[in-house]
């Protein structure tokens, strides 16, 4: 992603809108570059919020992924705090290199979905990347046989209690297909690596990323940023550059 977006700095990014306090209080701490490749959310997606919602924070992620593990719940935050004018879609990307086990999380959370919805999709995510070790690593992992398959007690834990189902789920070519629909998007955004982290101004389209984990006032900040420079400016005088954040 880096070699393909021109970095252009924060002083180019002052440049672009009406106020320097704007750019310096709004979209300082995470550099966003134009993503105009980014889908917007569709019914493939599991959406937290209103489905109406003005902007939609579009995150890519490896359940394997440490950098994806420090953003914890803090975009439900961003869109609890948001009273309805965001919402949220996770995207899985499992990396090779991160193994089995981002394989197994990311497919498990698609049947989840299945059974739970979106509410426990987002549980259970959230209970995997709080609990692995990351890098491959996995839940549990050593875990007595004996004492269960930790896998299928956090999905039914997250709402999906029917394990028959979850196992015939997670083996399918179906449940492969739609997480290979997440993958194609990525792709076609050119994302690279993970966390990666798009807002979208529904009203028009208007679609900014950075990549790498960034904390909550981060995307608060950004969703300020972007309502102000669309509502007062428009599409084509948005800030361009590319986040230097770490991904994996």
């Amino acid at each position: 992603m880096i070699a393909r977006l021109l970095i252009l700095g924060l002083a180019a990014v002052a440049a672009t809108f009406s106020s320097p306090a704007l750019a310096q209080d709004d979209l300082a701490h995470a550099i966003w570059s134009e993503a105009p490749d980014v889908a917007p959310v569709g019914k493939q997606d599991r959406v937290y919020g209103k489905p109406d919602a003005r902007f939609s924070l579009i995150i890519w992620l490896d359940p394997e992924c440490p950098y994806c593990k420090l953003l914890g719940e803090q975009p439900q935050h961003v869109v609890d705090d948001s009273h309805g004018t965001v919402n949220l879609a996770i995207r899985l990307y499992p990396l090779p290199f991160h193994g089995p086990n981002a394989l197994v999380a990311s497919t498990t959370a698609l049947c989840v979905a299945d059974q739970a919805g979106p509410q426990g999709y987002y549980r259970f995510l959230t209970a995997w990347m709080a609990r692995t070790g990351s890098n491959g690593r996995g839940i549990d992992n050593g875990t007595d046989a004996a004492k269960g398959d930790p896998v299928a007690d956090l999905a039914a834990a997250s709402g999906a209690r029917n394990r028959d189902a979850l196992a015939g789920c997670t083996t399918s070519n179906s449940t492969n297909a739609r997480l290979s629909i997440d993958i194609k998007l990525a792709d076609h955004a050119h994302i690279e690596g993970t966390p990666a982290i798009a807002l979208r101004d529904n009203r028009g389209g208007h679609t900014i990323m950075t990549a790498g984990a960034i904390n909550e006032d981060d995307m608060h900040n950004a969703v300020r940023g972007l309502g102000r420079i669309d509502d007062g400016k428009g599409k084509d005088e948005a800030p361009s550059g590319n986040a230097d954040g770490a991904t994996h």
